[in-house]
């Protein structure tokens, strides 16, 4: 089984550019946004993912970096 690469790739930075973008509009409209509107929320969605990453670092089955081709 071929580990899986973690990095910061276009794929991140689109969807951080349309969370921007769709927190701001959805601000702008007063409408709720579609994510947790708390603090704890979003930082039980991130620690659930870097848990989710350690163990599988543990496994050996995901690496940090670009895969090389």
């Amino acid at each position: 089984m071929k580990p899986e690469h973690v990095y910061i790739g276009r794929n991140e930075i689109v969807a951080l550019v349309v969370g921007l973008i769709t927190g701001t509009l959805y601000s702008w409209l007063n409408l709720p946004i579609p994510a947790p509107n708390v603090l704890g929320g979003i930082f039980a969605i991130i620690f659930t993912y870097i848990g989710y990453l350690i163990v599988q670092v543990f496994r050996k089955a995901v690496v940090f970096g670009h895969p090389k081709e």
